[in-house]
């Protein structure tokens, strides 16, 4: 399955939720698939979920929130490298995802994971629905890596992953024809 890897979104995408996004995957399998969109930052800093949750301290609190889906999206996730939380899964080698304020009251004491992001909403796929777009060439499936997380501005990350293939963005049909 495509667990721990980036879909790239092909420039005929439309959906604008979606469009030039990059989604890291958390989950898939039989049951359908779920992932954060991780290049689309909010302008809210996590010092305002802070606020909302009574979380005292202030480190992290500039770090931006970021849109992580049309689904759920009160819901929050944290994506981070370092130690299991508890209900934190692997996505993949040395990154977790995790719901626990838990994780965020750490971050704020200046106790939890260094390199983490944060992400309201997910997006989410039924059984099947994710083949059915791949088949449409609606995504690229790119191996993903923690350095385009962590360490490329989240407007680069679309075009930073694309080139990771050794493909000109700017080269990329925007559909497709037959012979």
């Amino acid at each position: 399955m495509l667990k721990g890897q980036f879909l790239v979104a092909m420039p005929q995408l439309a959906d604008p939720n979606f469009k030039q996004s990059v989604v890291l995957l958390c989950e898939h399998g039989d049951d359908g698939a779920l992932g954060l969109v991780v290049n689309r930052p909010t302008p809210y800093p996590l010092s305002q979920v802070y606020e909302g949750q009574g979380i005292e301290g202030t480190e992290g609190g500039d770090v931006p929130i970021h849109f992580g889906g049309p689904v759920q999206p009160e819901m929050g996730f944290v994506l981070y490298e370092g130690r299991d939380y508890d209900g934190s899964v692997d996505v993949m080698d040395g990154l977790r995802l995790g719901t626990s304020l838990d994780i965020l009251r750490d971050i704020a004491a200046g106790t939890g994971p260094e390199r983490f992001l944060f992400f309201l909403g997910y997006a989410g796929w039924a059984p099947e629905q994710l083949e059915q777009e791949l088949a449409r060439n609606d995504w690229l499936v790119v191996p993903a890596g923690t350095d385009l997380l962590f360490e490329v501005p989240a407007g680069d990350r679309w075009e930073r992953a694309i080139r990771s293939l050794g493909v000109d963005p700017t080269l990329l049909a925007h559909g497709f024809g037959t012979a």
